[in-house]
């Protein structure tokens, strides 16, 4: 197979998501010089439906596509003149990418559909049907979620009343939330298969975090030790049992009562861990901690538009949590809840749920609001390098990303090539997991 060069679009979709807004010129740049220089004479096959399933979350990136500098307008013109002069198949491939940017009226003055397989044709059709629509009114498309999301929370807020009250007044001190002695510190890694049965960048992960950790004694949680460490109510262990509650909505669950009844840091299975957590011992010390890209709370924020946050706004993550102290009201609420919310329910409002607990606890207790607003912001490139791991490592800014940034997150849904050599993931894999380099995608 030829080499894509010019990525599907939801690798794009994933590589805006994780950008700094004041990135996406230089991505966008970056990639109309690669399609400039690209030695292709196939048409690469791009198909959209994933995008179209989730167009909401489109709307920011369009509008910054279609912000486009005068360097990029003049990039884009040299695009469009080179593309001229091409025969069909190549005409056709820099056309694909003049959409990218937004530019429909120079792409339809190059393309030949004649020579488009059936599903090509249908999907530029449809992205310029979803982009009509996105440029004529994006607000309506973003208030029709945050209306969804309102709606959502002014039910959980109302339904459990009675649990909010019961946490609304914690006062944090040494009697209600003591603190965990810095030797009772420890750090909870949770793969449900077992420490034998890892894949690669789960290995990597948690190699990394054995590595840094320091005097910090890590747990590793599974299948067959967790109920060790907590206690449920047997319908909700009756629900976890016959699959109602999935693994990736247990782990909330799991990780409430963990940090409840211990204190410490939960990390997910997916977290790189770049320096020594001993740098940051302030950080962990914090009665409660979390990954935050800003203090605001705003649907206007760069960070809500762009990862659909109409919860959390990029002020905490589920993935990344803290405390310093036992049964911290954060915590406490949130194991409370969950137990209420599965004895009523036998599924998921919302895939989020826990943002929109974590939203209603920021709300009404007043202990937990300072917690979370005293966090400083921090690993604001948490997701940077998560696209990346099949890109060339060599010219890859990988040390740049990391400066300041010592937990980094990936996604266990992305495909790895582990085929691939002179990778962003085989550098990391020799780095933390040498011993995973014979491992190899099936055939």
């Amino acid at each position: 197979m030829a080499e894509k060069i010019i990525p599907d679009l939801q690798e794009i979709y994933d590589v805006l998501r994780n950008e700094n807004s004041q990135d996406f010129p230089h991505q966008r740049v970056a990639m109309v010089n690669r399609v400039l220089n690209a030695p292709v004479n196939v048409l690469p096959e791009i198909h959209l439906e994933e995008w179209y399933n989730q167009f909401w979350r489109l709307a920011g990136i369009s509008a910054q596509i279609n912000r486009l500098s005068d360097e990029e307008q003049n990039l884009c013109a040299q695009l469009f003149n080179v593309a001229k002069n091409q025969d069909a198949p190549k005409k056709q491939f820099f056309a694909l990418a003049l959409i990218l940017f937004g530019k429909i009226n120079e792409t339809e003055s190059l393309i030949e559909k004649k020579i488009w397989s059936k599903h090509l044709r249908d999907d530029y059709e449809t992205f310029k049907n979803w982009r009509q629509i996105m440029i004529s009114g994006p607000t309506l498309v973003e208030r029709a979620r945050i209306s969804h999301a309102r709606k959502i929370k002014s039910f959980l807020t109302e339904k459990y009343s009675y649990v909010i009250e019961r946490h609304a007044k914690t006062v944090i001190n040494n009697k209600n939330c003591p603190k965990v002695a810095p030797k009772d510190y420890q750090i909870y890694y949770c793969w449900f298969q077992g420490e034998e049965n890892l894949p690669v960048l789960a290995r990597c992960c948690y190699n990394s975090l054995k590595e840094n950790a320091g005097q910090y004694k890590i747990v590793f949680l599974s299948e067959k030790n967790f109920y060790d460490y907590i206690d449920l109510p047997s319908y909700l262990i009756d629900k976890i049992r016959a699959g109602k509650v999935t693994r990736v909505h247990f782990t909330d669950i799991l990780r409430a009562n963990i940090l409840e009844r211990y204190g410490g840091l939960w990390l997910d299975a997916t977290v790189l861990v770049t320096e020594p957590l001993e740098n940051y011992k302030k950080l962990l010390r914090l009665p409660f901690f979390t990954q935050k890209y800003t203090h605001e709370k705003s649907n206007d924020h760069p960070i809500a538009k762009r990862f659909g946050a109409y919860s959390s706004y990029g002020r905490w993550g589920g993935f990344i949590q803290g405390t310093s102290v036992l049964h911290n009201p954060f915590h406490a609420f949130a194991k409370d809840f969950y137990n209420e919310y599965w004895k009523d329910f036998d599924e998921l409002i919302d895939y989020v749920l826990i943002d929109f607990m974590t939203d209603i606890a920021y709300d009404n207790i007043p202990a937990f609001k300072k917690e979370l607003d005293d966090v400083p912001i921090n690993n604001t490139e948490v997701w940077t390098l998560s696209p990346y791991l099949n890109t060339p490592y060599e010219g890859f800014p990988y040390d740049k990303i990391l400066k300041g940034n010592f937990l980094n997150k990936f996604s266990s849904r992305k495909q790895l090539d582990l085929n691939a050599e002179g990778t962003v993931l085989k550098a990391i894999q020799k780095r933390y997991a040498p011993e995973t380099l014979s491992i190899r995608n099936a055939q």
